[in-house]
């Protein structure tokens, strides 16, 4: 059996997908023998001029052995993780710092062309293609982010979809009168769309469930709501248990989940696994590759009107709303993400150690 860190990024008081993914990593690597822990170090994106700090902090760490104990595998996950030395080094790319890649000088990034701006981000776009290309196994969380690391660092990854958190703990209830939101609270994931939506879906409430983790964003997000006098229908839930979300996705009668080219999104599957109707965006990223229109969910343009149109579909037609719940499931139930599929995750980011065994078997 191997002693392995799991290398994770933490903002403090925020929660989020990579935190769900490094906490079910450690847990599954635990149940088959391994001795496993985390290794979390605070993160902080602001200042911008920081970012080289924190990766050079991560760099500077010794993680080939603690107190004696040697180390045989670490797993990084996203920037600035995966700056980590250590011979033996996996990492399953949650995502790097898109604010310098896909999102760069536009307006979900803060790094634009200033002169400034572009010295750091070129220092850093180099530096993830150094430590990114020292791993001795490299996965992405979807085709989404594999296909970003090729075609910016030209690193090519193996994908490794993460199965759900709760495995088959997700059922489905009649359908009670509301729209189900679940996420971090930030702009990029355009909760705006789905409140905007319903001024004009009639007989609907909206359920958010999430905290926010970007100034003023949820000030922004409740100005739209007091704009269109949405404020009884409207329902900030913040950070719920698992058995209160579970309840929250089996009695919804859809979800929406259109974040701007998501790198996977456990929603999407969450809420197929659910039997609810997932409603995403053309631009939406990952999700893309789960979500088939009007079978497993529904892909709409980008606009409030398009997201209005569905949802006052979807209370008009329960049938219709059954129909597209149950083909997600049945996807779900279908893909190995539900009770399986972590045990092809694990020997893909255990097979450096699967190498070294090998190697020292021949030098014997």
């Amino acid at each position: 059996m191997a002693r392995v860190l799991v290398l994770g990024v933490k903002v403090p008081f925020s929660h989020g997908g990579q935190d769900v993914l490094v906490a079910t990593l450690v847990k599954q690597l635990r149940e088959r023998g391994h001795e496993a822990d985390t290794v979390e170090i605070p993160f902080n994106p602001l200042p911008k001029q920081n970012l080289i700090t924190q990766a050079a902090l991560w760099r500077s760490f010794d993680f080939e052995s603690f107190c004696g104990r040697k180390i045989d595998l670490v797993i990084a996950t996203k920037f600035p993780s995966y700056y980590a030395r250590h011979p033996r080094k996996s990492v399953w790319l949650v995502h790097q710092l898109r604010s310098i890649y896909d999102l760069y000088a536009g307006q979900y990034s803060d790094i634009g062309d200033d002169p400034r701006d572009e010295s750091m981000r070129r220092m850093l776009y180099d530096g993830d293609t150094r430590v990114l290309g020292e791993c001795a196994y490299r996965s992405a969380i979807s085709q989404n982010v594999a296909e970003r690391l090729q075609s910016f660092n030209g690193l090519s990854s193996e994908v490794l979809y993460p199965p759900l958190p709760l495995g088959d703990g997700y059922r489905c209830e009649p359908a009670e009168p509301y729209i189900l939101s679940v996420g971090r609270i930030c702009r990029i994931k355009r909760l705006d769309l789905v409140i905007n939506a319903l001024a004009t879906t009639p007989g609907l409430r909206l359920k958010v469930v999430g905290v926010s983790d970007e100034p003023d964003a949820m000030q922004f997000f409740q100005n739209e709501v007091k704009k269109h006098g949405l404020g009884a229908r409207v329902d900030f839930l913040g950070r719920v248990s698992n058995a209160d979300l579970v309840e929250l996705y089996a009695r919804s009668m859809a979800v929406f989940y259109a974040p701007y080219d998501e790198d996977y999104g456990y929603v999407t599957l969450e809420a197929m696994a659910s039997s609810k109707p997932l409603v995403t965006a053309t631009d939406s990223g990952g999700t893309l590759e789960f979500v088939r229109n009007n079978e497993t969910g529904f892909i709409v343009p980008p606009t409030p009107e398009a997201f209005a149109g569905v949802f006052n579909r979807l209370r008009d037609d329960a049938a219709l709303a059954e129909r597209i719940g149950k083909g997600g499931r049945a996807f779900i139930e279908s893909s190995g993400m539900m009770q399986g599929g972590w045990d092809r995750v694990i020997d893909g980011l255990l097979s450096p150690l699967q190498e070294q065994r090998k190697r020292c078997a021949g030098e014997d």
